[in-house]
């Protein structure tokens, strides 16, 4: 095909009629779809892969406004966008590639990619679209989300797991008071009208260690359901707290002092609560198993939650643990990789994912007087 110029404002010139059926030929051979539109939102060039892409015919399409081939919302802010560029020449119509939901022929819509440019021919300006099917990418993307809460809730079972002694213990406090304030109900009937008092006293205490107990479930329950990621604004105080039952029973079956500061009035984060959750109690969890071998009047855990100089929310947890070892430290966040006897190997290198796609940090330093601090950042909600 002969080369088609340039119009003196620099923008390419479209074929002249002499050449337009090489044109079109070179338009079927475009693997994308191909949409040349007039000034007025009209089609005049529709090529095979477009024909292929939203059923029509070309015959039946020419002439025709772009709008029939997006949803009316898009087609909508479409319109807005080419009306703009052509009063102003500045917009996001021309050289920016965006999302649309395109509809075929058959009403059925599917997630398309289109990317315009700019052309003129001897009839005035033309707008040529370039169209790709993203339906394929979509749904690979949904996969690979849903794989990573899949991920994410093996995870928080396997903390959960890991915590399986503790829970346990701390389960089985309440239901021995059940057993025992039963058994003191029955012995007390036989008093008869005279115990009235004493037993509704036991059956009071029997409600609270049933609830006690309820409640160590309701947590457990919250923080291991599958779910789908969601985001809000949210208090890191609230969400502590929330966990801390959890960690301070696993902390106390471990002989571990648990210490947690977290300064006054610290601005929201905007976050998926559940998961900074578990990033909180996966280092909470490594800590208590870092001082495995530190005897029991050292074993001190602290978790502090401060606001930065450049606005950032971190929290730190530290341990009086050995630290991380020289082999450790390049494979730290790698997963599969693990120092402990049982470990998954996951659960630093989700963390650390889960911290990133929030847009912060999670690293550590080893203390100069023993033991490790993981700390990790999380952007702040700061009013405007």
């Amino acid at each position: 095909m002969s080369d088609p110029g340039q119009a003196g404002n620099g923008q390419p010139v479209m074929p002249d009629a002499s050449e337009a059926s090489e044109f079109d030929a070179l338009l079927d051979a475009a693997v994308d779809a191909v949409v040349v539109i007039d000034d007025e939102g009209r089609i005049l060039r529709f090529n095979r892969a477009a024909e292929t892409m939203f059923g029509y015919a070309v015959a039946e399409i020419l002439g025709q406004p772009l709008a029939m081939l997006m949803i009316n919302e898009d087609a909508r802010g479409h319109r807005r966008q080419v009306e703009r560029y052509k009063q102003t020449g500045r917009g996001h119509i021309v050289g920016k590639a965006r999302e649309v939901i395109a509809r075929r022929r058959d009403n059925s819509t599917f997630p398309a990619g289109i990317s315009v440019g700019e052309a003129q021919s001897a009839h005035g300006r033309r707008f040529v679209g370039l169209i790709r099917d993203l339906t394929a990418q979509k749904e690979a993307e949904e996969e690979a989300l849903r794989h990573r809460d899949q991920m994410l809730h093996a995870s928080r079972l396997t903390t959960m797991g890991e915590m399986a002694a503790a829970i346990a213990h701390e389960i089985n406090q309440p239901l021995s008071a059940i057993a025992t304030y039963t058994a003191a109900c029955q012995r007390l009937l036989d008093r008869g009208a005279e115990a009235r008092d004493d037993i509704v006293a036991a059956l009071h205490e029997i409600g609270g260690q049933a609830h006690r107990a309820g409640q160590i479930i309701q947590r457990m329950r919250n923080f291991t359901r599958s779910r789908e990621s969601m985001r809000r604004l949210l208090s890191v105080e609230e969400m502590i707290e929330e966990i801390l039952p959890l960690a301070e029973l696993d902390a106390r079956a471990n002989r571990v002092d648990l210490r947690v500061v977290i300064a006054p009035s610290l601005p929201p984060v905007n976050v998926d609560g559940v998961q900074i959750q578990q990033v909180v109690l996966n280092l909470l969890r490594n800590g208590v198993d870092a001082m495995v071998d530190t005897p029991e009047e050292q074993r001190l855990l602290s978790l502090q939650v401060a606001l930065t100089d450049d606005s950032q929310v971190q929290v730190e947890i530290s341990d009086r643990g050995t630290g991380v070892g020289k082999p450790a430290r390049d494979g730290l966040f790698t997963p599969f990789f693990t120092t402990k006897a049982t470990g998954m190997g996951m659960g630093l290198a989700i963390s650390r994912s889960i911290i990133t796609a929030h847009g912060g940090k999670l690293d550590y330093i080893n203390n100069t007087a023993g033991g490790a601090t993981f700390y990790f950042t999380l952007p702040a909600a700061l009013e405007a």
